[in-house]
């Protein structure tokens, strides 16, 4: 890997101005020395944030006025809160994707800026709004990506109806399903997924049940000029049941989706998934575990595909703080043939891939994996993560897959089945209510897929920082 102020210099001529880069480390960390106020963690969906307590307080500060500025109106009463968050993130990679693709070394520095108001009409309504700027440089031959960089947007503005147990949602928005398995937010990259449509939450009877039609949102790297088209869309039906120490999660998914890629071929696809989670936690022992079948149509084939994973683990506390081991086992589907006029290859729709590792290397795709883990809370707020990823090829006919759902180059041709085993390590640490640091690092030691597509051994390294208000 090149030396570490090498990866950390932005191209000549880059897009985004040097001083900017400056100014994005001092900003994080002179704002997260103002600390502004006491109160609950900040939500990863920033919507599911409430601020009614303020109402309570009889001096608050100039923070808390802008969490919560109350209004009343002849005609309605609430309040409106502003929040946002400002994300600094470097990648660096050594032969990423193992070297079969032309871009394999340097590093990325992506920045992130989000800024929301939420207006909370009473009990029955809400309006959120969310503008996003995300801005992407790199060094060495590493390229951005088409989630990395989008001048300005509206990432999310949405309308609430609510009724005793009931809500309907419009507009644009963000969601994920369970563990994120199949819809996650994309986090990871720099610009977040979100989708235009709608999704309706009832609560019955202690069941919570889910309806929705959802478009992506498309990413431009202009100002205001993302879109979603329907020839990429996923709608379903789900519900979650409680138990007394498992909760169970059981739903349809529906997926469109244009010019999928595939080994055996380009084409457009409908896919149905029906499946099925089972998750909880009892004494030290927590688990989740997920099956899902899936059926459908690719082209002029059709499509059978399936997947199983699990993840178990044990908690323990010690005089050198709290340790939790887990173990996951997650096996997907692939095309045994692609001649037969069938599609087995699983398509994970639209995953939040960095649950493998942060470098975002494999789609859960034609694949099983073993990977034993280990996490040390040193302190209430530092985490420390070391866990082994051991990955495999389940079809031979089929490629490996990786971050865009697509086959990696000369892996469709390559005999063996062991892809590859990573080591990695992470350090997680809440510096304050406000501010979050981390950084991880891993190594991929190719195996005989790999080395038999001409690949070789392959390093990523993070480093990030987010504040959020």
């Amino acid at each position: 890997m090149e030396n570490v102020t090498a990866l950390l210099t932005p191209k000549t001529g880059s897009a985004m101005p040097r001083a900017l880069l400056r100014w994005q480390w001092l900003a994080i960390f002179t704002l997260a020395s103002a600390e502004a106020s006491d109160g609950p963690p900040f939500e990863a969906f920033r919507w599911n944030e409430e601020y009614r307590y303020l109402a309570k307080k009889t001096k608050p500060t100039a923070y808390e006025r802008l969490k919560y500025a109350p209004f009343s109106t002849p005609a309605v009463e609430g309040y409106i809160s502003i929040g946002g968050s400002v994300r600094s993130r470097v990648n660096g990679y050594n032969n990423d994707l193992f070297g079969l693709t032309e871009a394999q070394d340097g590093a990325q520095w992506l920045q992130r800026f989000y800024g929301h108001a939420d207006v909370q009409l009473s009990d029955s309504g809400r309006a959120f709004f969310e503008l996003s700027a995300d801005y992407a440089d790199a060094s060495g031959d590493i390229n951005s990506g088409i989630f990395d960089k989008d001048k300005a947007a509206v990432s999310q503005a949405f309308f609430d109806w609510q009724a005793n147990a009931t809500r309907l949602r419009l507009g644009r928005q963000e969601m994920a399903l369970g563990s994120a398995r199949l819809l996650g937010t994309r986090d990871a990259s720099n610009v977040r997924r979100s989708y235009d449509g709608l999704r309706l939450d009832v609560n019955h009877r202690g069941t919570d049940w889910r309806v929705f039609y959802l478009q992506e949102v498309e990413v431009e790297d202009g100002a205001f000029d993302n879109s979603s088209q329907s020839d990429h869309s996923v709608w379903g039906i789900t519900s979650s049941w409680a138990g007394t120490i498992t909760r169970a999660d059981i739903y349809y998914l529906g997926l469109k989706r244009n010019d999928a890629v595939y080994v055996q071929g380009i084409g457009d696809e409908t896919r149905h998934s029906v499946g099925a989670r089972l998750f909880g936690n009892a004494s030290s022992w927590d688990w989740d575990i997920e099956a899902l079948y899936q059926f459908g149509d690719f082209a002029d084939s059709d499509i059978r595909a399936w997947t199983m994973a699990s993840y178990i683990g044990y908690r323990f506390a010690s005089g050198l703080g709290e340790r939790r081991v887990a173990l996951s086992l997650n096996i997907a589907s692939g095309d045994a043939d692609p001649e037969d006029g069938r599609l087995q290859t699983f398509n994970p729709m639209f995953p939040n891939l960095a649950y493998f590792e942060d470098a975002a290397i494999y789609a859960p795709q034609n694949f099983y994996n073993v990977k034993p883990e280990v996490i040390w809370s040193v302190a209430t707020k530092t985490n420390i993560e070391i866990n082994w990823n051991l990955f495999w090829r389940l079809e031979k006919g089929d490629a490996v897959y990786v971050r865009g759902l697509r086959p990696l180059a000369g892996t469709e041709n390559a005999a063996g089945s062991f892809v590859a085993h990573s080591p990695s390590i992470a350090v997680e640490h809440q510096w304050s209510r406000h501010l979050g640091i981390s950084l991880s690092y891993s190594y991929f030691f190719a195996g005989d897929v790999i080395d038999n597509a001409g690949g070789k051994n392959a390093a990523f390294l993070k480093a990030q920082a987010e504040w959020k208000f």
